[in-house]
């Protein structure tokens, strides 16, 4: 049985941290479409496909708040036009999903 010391070193495990920050059905989906260039909140909804509009806006803000991802507002022909994309400390999440990727493509091969 682990000690209360043991415990409590698990729950501050940095690797639990990581993956809470991107634990959620479409963080980690949102996070794939951003990867190349920031996308308009629309842009987002369409290519998720059953996600919904209320489920998208708390995935992303919490990714905001964690700060992962930047919310940029503009006006374009009168329309209020939010883009989400990457801020350079998430940027230095990409690497770390690539190896993440890869493992899971890699675990997937090895159960068929």
């Amino acid at each position: 049985m682990p000690t209360q010391y043991q415990s409590n070193k698990l729950m501050d495990c940095p690797a639990l941290t990581a993956i809470r920050l991107i634990s959620g059905k479409w963080k980690t989906r949102i996070l794939w479409l951003l990867r190349t260039e920031p996308l308009h909140f629309g842009e987002l909804k369409r290519n998720l496909a059953g996600v919904s509009a209320k489920m998208l806006t708390e995935h992303l803000r919490q990714l905001e708040k964690d700060g992962l991802i930047y919310r940029k507002e503009s006006m374009q022909n009168n329309l209020l036009i939010t883009s989400y994309g990457y801020t350079a400390y998430g940027e230095t999440l990409i690497p770390v999903l690539d190896v993440l990727g890869s493992w899971g493509l890699k675990h997937t091969s090895r159960l068929s």
